[in-house]
């Protein structure tokens, strides 16, 4: 399947919960429940967190911590909570994606993690394990980052949104800004990005890491993105269908609703 073909089925499922708008209030509750502590499990396990889904629930739901998991682990999954009731109030405000929005976002998920590097661009070099790219010299950052902020500013024009917004991500990762972090803040900046283009956010999912890792090292090293834009594609594609499910039940409960107030036809009796 080529960037077009995916890109077209993600266009059509919009569509399809475009016109099922507005959701009951109850579905999207559900729908918002159910992502928070999928995508802060996901977007964490990438990085190495240890939680489980159900651990992760447990965190995010009930308070609790869990026994034998480091107090780092319990913050990345606290701090995804944070960014992502932080993002919505963003989207709900249409806030432009600026500079300082990207290094907030960073502030948030690093919380209590980076003691003094939270929010602030690195001053010194990184290597990303296992990646051929090697993230430029550290004083080239501010100016980098003035640049790719000035590049989203200009929003996707004619590009589609879903690859504009992987494309976010694929260049955000590039230039490395943080010291650590920089995954988690680039998934958030896609789903951010994805969000205010009317689009769900993207699940991209621990099982398909090193898909997801060969990607982000190709486009950074051949300057093609396409497989990274599948890719997200996907991830969208994903949420959508869980958006289509609770579309479905919703209706059929509806119909079955119906079916009763009107009780039997009068003409099955004939």
């Amino acid at each position: 399947m080529d960037v077009d073909d995916i890109l077209a089925i993600v266009d059509e499922k919009k569509r399809q919960i475009d016109a099922a708008r507005p959701l009951p209030s109850e579905t999207l509750q559900s729908l918002k429940a159910d992502f928070t502590v999928r995508y802060a499990h996901e977007t964490t396990a990438i990085e190495g967190n240890t939680l489980d889904i159900y651990e992760t629930r447990v965190v995010l739901e009930d308070g609790l911590t869990i026994g034998g998991k480091t107090v780092r682990e319990h913050l990345e999954i606290l701090n995804i909570r944070d960014a992502l009731v932080w993002m919505e109030d963003l989207v709900q405000r249409k806030a432009p994606v600026t500079e300082d929005i990207i290094r907030e976002m960073h502030r948030i998920v690093m919380k209590g993690i980076l003691a003094e590097d939270a929010g602030f661009y690195r001053r010194c070099p990184v290597y990303v394990s296992g990646a051929r790219h090697v993230p430029p010299n550290w004083v080239k950052v501010p100016q980098l980052m003035a640049a790719f902020s000035a590049w989203l500013e200009q929003g996707h024009g004619n590009e589609h949104p879903v690859a504009f917004a992987a494309r976010a991500h694929v260049e955000l990762v590039k230039i490395h800004p943080f010291v650590d972090g920089n995954g988690r803040t680039a998934r958030l900046l896609t789903s951010l990005l994805l969000l205010e283009s009317g689009y769900p956010p993207a699940m991209y999912a621990n099982s398909n890491r090193q898909d997801y890792i060969r990607a982000l090292d190709h486009a950074h090293m051949s300057g093609d993105p396409s497989q990274f834009v599948i890719i997200t594609a996907k991830a969208v594609e994903f949420m959508e269908d869980r958006y289509l499910n609770m579309i479905r039940q919703d209706h059929e409960a509806s119909a079955q609703t119906k079916s009763v107030e009107h009780g039997p036809d009068p003409a099955d009796d004939r």
